[in-house]
């Protein structure tokens, strides 16, 4: 079986799992595959959408479940009462909606995020509401980048052999590795 067939046949599960775990390193990745026609840039979109929207649903209900006396439990219940922590809280009470629509587009809060949603007043169906318009337009740009980034690498290089497109695929994915590192670093080091 050739690259091409492997990615064609297993690539919409491959971005569906990664935006489950990852986020935007596999939704980029998708946009490319879809670009070089291995998958169509819908379905890869759709799969990314349902890949966050599962993951960010899931650790909403997760935090939802958790009992206060566990660890994650007591965990969130200090960060809510320390100082910074609770003017974070008390903003994330007053402005469900800004940061349910924002979070997934700050690095570092993929699933911050969600947790903090569920241990919040907000109700679940609000959450599922404007969780599902964010991660739809989040789904779209970053699958929409990775498309675009691969119509730019086409224009620059030509078509690709596959053994170079390999190659390019994991230098992007290694590119948005460190990315999110890097930003995940500076955010915790503040």
């Amino acid at each position: 079986m050739s690259l091409s067939a492997f990615i064609a046949q297993w690539g919409i599960a491959a971005v569906f799992l990664g935006c489950f775990f990852e986020g935007e390193t596999a939704a980029i990745l998708g946009g490319v595959i879809a670009h070089r026609g291995l998958t169509g840039w819908g379905e890869t979109a759709l799969a990314a959408f349902l890949g966050a929207l599962l993951a960010d649903q899931l650790w909403f209900l997760l935090a939802r479940a958790l009992p206060a006396e566990s660890r994650a439990g007591r965990w969130l219940k200090a960060r809510s009462q320390s100082g910074t922590g609770s003017a974070l809280f008390r903003r994330l009470e007053q402005n469900h909606i800004a940061l349910t629509l924002a979070f997934r587009f700050i690095p570092g809060t993929r699933i911050l995020g969600p947790l903090a949603l569920g241990r919040s007043s907000m109700s679940w169906p609000g959450y599922s509401l404007w969780n599902s318009l964010s991660c739809l337009v989040w789904a779209v740009l970053f699958t929409g980048l990775g498309y675009h980034f691969g119509q730019a690498a086409e224009a620059g290089l030509g078509r690709l052999h596959e053994v170079h497109f390999l190659g390019l695929l994991l230098v992007v994915a290694l590119a948005g590795l460190i990315l999110a590192r890097l930003c995940h670093h500076l955010l915790h080091r503040r």
